[in-house]
């Protein structure tokens, strides 16, 4: 293994004190067992428990460790970015604090160093999940791959190892409307995977908001694709020409046909119809007006309120490996 390269291993917590210092002890051991130049990003996404507290105790402790404070709970996907933006190493690691498991930081980094920009690492099986989620999960990816082109395996973690050259393009991409499982397949460089179980660290999973989670899902598929919008046009224009025939339909009744049931039970269900119709077409379109006005906006992704550091980054190297 090259050990000139340097090493950025990142992850993104949220009042994780139970488990940040079990997670740094592990993660430094592999590190420092594995390699030359590393260090370790923690991305403290608004946590309001004492884990900056740990982290900077720690940090007295051990070298290689940065963390940088957000201001406030951003989106995953923001916080995400913050990771990539603040990580100098030549191979980039993304991993989860508690499902993702160090000990296969060094298969991954070796995968990447074979030649692959992106290894992801995937999941063997998805039992720690209920069968709601399996299959919601599923559905979600389905439709995803056929409105946005993308095939994303559901097995697919978000503990990926990114080379140099992806993360300088990934760092380009600004926008607000974020997915980085979609990301990471639109920039197009050579992937490949590796197996691996999931650990729970804490011994429980973070529960999700099943509302959010639909929003979301949602927002991430009409942003990602215009097939949607173009739908909902065709739809549009389709029913406007049922509309203009029922328009001469009735005009034609009123010409050749002398007593003309009133027929309510076919004009409400036709108006039923319709207004079903309309407001589905109005409704994936708001979607798309608001992913205009988040990309409207200006200013920074993210906003970081405080940065600290162990006493000695880098061993035996004094470059930085920034665009």
């Amino acid at each position: 293994m090259n050990h000139n390269i340097i090493i950025s291993v990142a992850t993104v917590i949220n009042n994780d004190s139970s488990i940040i210092q079990s997670y740094i002890n592990e993660t430094l051991k592999i590190l420092a067992n594995n390699f030359t130049n590393y260090e370790l990003v923690i991305i403290d996404n608004g946590s309001v428990d004492n884990s900056a507290i740990i982290i900077k105790e720690l940090q007295s402790n051990y070298s290689n460790i940065r963390l940088i404070s957000l201001s406030k709970k951003y989106d995953e996907e923001f916080a995400t970015a913050a990771a990539l933006d603040n990580c100098i190493g030549d191979a980039v690691v993304l991993m989860d604090t508690n499902y993702d498991p160090p000990s296969l930081i060094p298969l991954l980094i070796e995968k990447c160093l074979a030649g692959y920009d992106l290894v992801i690492a995937e999941r063997n099986n998805r039992d720690d999940e209920s069968f709601l989620e399996k299959i919601s999960a599923k559905m979600f990816y389905k439709i995803s791959s056929l409105l946005t082109g993308y095939n994303i395996n559901p097995n697919y973690s978000d503990y990926v190892v990114f080379s140099r050259k992806m993360v300088n393009s990934l760092v380009q991409i600004r926008d607000r409307s974020r997915y980085l499982k979609y990301l990471k397949l639109e920039v197009g460089y050579k992937h490949t995977t590796v197996k691996y179980n999931r650990i729970l660290r804490a011994g429980k999973r973070k529960k999700r908001n099943l509302l959010y989670s639909a929003s979301f899902a949602l927002e991430v598929i009409c942003t990602n694709s215009d097939k949607l919008l173009r739908i909902a046009s065709f739809t549009g224009l389709f029913t406007s020409f049922l509309n203009l025939m029922y328009v001469v339909y009735v005009l034609l009744i009123a010409l050749f046909k002398k007593d003309v049931a009133e027929g309510w039970t076919s004009s409400s269900l036709f108006s039923s119809v319709m207004f079903f119709l309309m407001f589905m077409i109005m409704t994936v379109i708001s979607f798309y007006i608001s992913s205009v006005l988040r990309e409207t906006k200006k200013g920074p992704l993210y906003y970081i309120t405080d940065e600290t550091n162990s006493s000695v980054i880098y061993k035996n190297i004094d470059k930085k490996n920034v665009v």
